[in-house]
């Protein structure tokens, strides 16, 4: 009807996946404001705690625990820009997306990749920056956690110093490394679905066109393999005793007779 048709472009940009690509993207900008925001809030939390905690006095301990708490306030910060960073390129991909007929698995991938670099991101800089907040501190973050020591075995036996810094890096470093190869195994799977789906539909109108070109390759063969042996000569018999004479041998090789 005609009325309905000022609303055929509406449904031809839905159903092509435009639409859907650009509503995602324009979501992960405004999240990358967010996460921007988050890492300011951050970042001005953990400079104000920590002149809180030292303003006994910057001696010792003091002085240590406020440089640690400015120090993870400036991994705060960096990580509200690298989050921010991620949302934006992954947005941007989304957009550049071609027209298909698996666009949400497409977006699918691209938003599975996105979850596994924040997640790498954010570990990465809590390892590092924990670890630099134990050292200038001589306190675990792991010490809070000792009444589920029980659920958490780590968390009553945390350590502090040089090796309590390691411990709190390598851990949070292998939770990153972890969740970014979960979640690109997550997006390769989705990947290897719309290959499928792309060739089981391939598959499905190919046989019809490759029918004939293996019709035509088969039938030389066929032809050939009804066509009867060339002809031998036959060899020629005895004059004394009959039997076949071996070919180029001057005699024969039941009797002795000369071959004339």
């Amino acid at each position: 009807m005609k009325v309905f048709a000022v609303l055929e472009p509406f449904f031809h940009a839905l159903s092509d996946g435009k639409l859907i690509r650009l509503t995602v993207a324009w979501v992960l900008r405004f999240l990358a404001v967010l996460m921007a925001l988050t890492g300011l809030v951050w970042f001005i939390g953990f400079v104000v705690f920590g002149f809180k905690e030292a303003e006994n006095g910057l001696t010792g301990r003091s002085a240590g625990v406020l440089f640690g708490r400015l120090l993870f306030a400036l991994f705060g910060l960096a990580w509200g820009y690298l989050a921010a960073g991620i949302h934006v390129f992954r947005a941007r991909s989304i957009e550049e997306l071609g027209d298909s007929h698996f666009t949400v698995l497409s977006i699918l991938s691209l938003l599975c990749r996105l979850q596994g670099e924040v997640i790498f991101v954010t570990y990465s800089l809590l390892g590092v920056g924990g670890c630099l907040f134990v050292w200038f501190t001589e306190f675990s973050p792991f010490s809070a956690l000792s009444q589920i020591g029980e659920v958490l075995p780590f968390a009553g036996r945390a350590s502090t110093g040089f090796l309590g810094g390691l411990e709190f890096a390598i851990l949070f470093l292998l939770l990153a490394f972890g969740g970014i190869v979960v979640f690109y195994a997550l997006a390769e799977l989705s990947v290897v679905l719309v290959e499928i789906a792309l060739n089981t539909r391939d598959l499905r109108s190919a046989p019809r066109a490759v029918a004939p070109v293996q019709q035509a390759v088969l039938a030389p063969s066929a032809t050939r393999s009804e066509q009867p042996p060339a002809n031998t000569p036959t060899p020629r018999p005895c004059k004394q005793c009959g039997q076949p004479l071996d070919a180029g041998s001057p005699f024969c090789a039941e009797c002795g007779t000369q071959a004339g």
